[in-house]
């Protein structure tokens, strides 16, 4: 089920991390699905989206990048090490 963007997921306030990352996440169609594109934890995606932490940044860049192009896509694994070496095959290209 997709994520609304007023969806406040208790976090302590709105920030440009934490509003990328409800858009990416509407974007992958869920958070499981954006954690997994990412390479990346349900509880990591879920600190993050609640503003308790900041994601590294190479995967804040991903972030955006999904955002930009309103796609999971190839691009935005580029700068993920661990993207990089699975190279998910259901990835469009850019």
């Amino acid at each position: 089920m997709p994520v609304a963007l007023t969806h406040t997921w208790g976090r302590k306030s709105s920030t440009v991390y934490t509003r990328a990352l409800l858009r990416a996440i509407e974007i992958a169609g869920s958070l499981d699905a954006l954690a997994a594109f990412l390479g990346s934890s349900r509880k990591e995606l879920d600190a993050w989206t609640r503003g308790e932490t900041y994601p590294p940044m190479p995967i804040f860049l991903a972030v955006v990048d999904v955002v930009a192009a309103n796609a999971l896509t190839r691009t935005a694994l580029e700068n993920l090490p661990i993207a990089r070496a699975r190279r998910s095959s259901g990835v469009t290209s850019t």
